[in-house]
């Protein structure tokens, strides 16, 4: 009897702490999601978890949004089906372990900007039952940018190629966390003559291309900055 009652009690002690468990919801994407200017949607995908054994309803709801007023807006797809720009809640029926879904941002080509929107699960019988917040950021860069990898271990600004140049040359740089990242060009003076970047970027190596026509012959400095990260170069233009 007594090796029953502790079976019992085992049992019960099990599915209390089974179903009082929180559904997990984890972004599988860079803090920031990286997409060119004339693209007219971005993705950044995260993993809802069922830890309850069977099949649950859960809902991702999105609590915040922080979009530019000239993009059409945020969504998500869950994993039934994609629904329409400003529709805040997503209803399904999970299976038991993880779920890939995702948040998309869509706007016109040539809008530029930052766009963040903050989401987080419920379980649909018990909303007490939820998943931490989770943030996802997407954010364009000017053309004549374009990301070369998304894997990088550490701050780098490259030397130009080729250097010597005439009238355009290339510049590569690494950042291994999202920052703010301004790059930009300035004369043997310390004159600024062009910005090449500033915006907000996420994890990767990038190549900017830089053209120097309508300047003078001569030495140039490339500086970036992103975060506590500083670095210079110089460059020659010869014509």
């Amino acid at each position: 009897m007594k090796k029953l009652s502790f079976l019992a009690l085992v049992f019960l002690l099990f599915s209390f702490n089974l179903f009082s468990q929180n559904p997990g919801f984890v972004r599988t994407d860079p803090e920031w999601v990286f997409f060119h200017v004339d693209s007219v949607e971005a993705k950044s995908h995260a993993t809802v978890t069922n830890p309850y054994g069977v099949a649950e309803s859960l809902r991702v709801v999105m609590i915040t949004s922080n979009v530019p007023p000239d993009w059409e807006g945020v969504g998500i797809c869950d994993i039934n089906i994609c629904y329409a720009i400003g529709i805040t809640v997503a209803t399904a029926l999970y299976p038991p372990g993880n779920s890939q879904i995702y948040i998309y941002y869509a706007k016109l080509p040539g809008r530029t900007g930052s766009a963040t929107s903050t989401w987080k699960v419920e379980r649909v019988s018990n909303p007490s039952q939820q998943s931490s917040p989770v943030t996802f950021g997407v954010t364009t860069a000017p053309i004549g940018i374009k990301q070369i990898s998304s894997i990088v271990k550490e701050f780098n600004l490259s030397q130009n190629y080729p250097n010597p140049f005439n009238p355009a040359t290339k510049i590569n740089f690494s950042i291994p966390n999202s920052e703010h990242v301004s790059l930009r060009v300035y004369d043997i003076l310390g004159r600024e003559v062009k910005v090449l970047v500033n915006e907000n970027l996420p994890v990767g190596e990038y190549e900017v291309d830089f053209d120097a026509k309508g300047l003078s012959s001569g030495m140039y400095y490339y500086s970036i900055r992103a975060g506590e990260y500083v670095s210079v170069k110089k460059m020659v233009l010869v014509k």
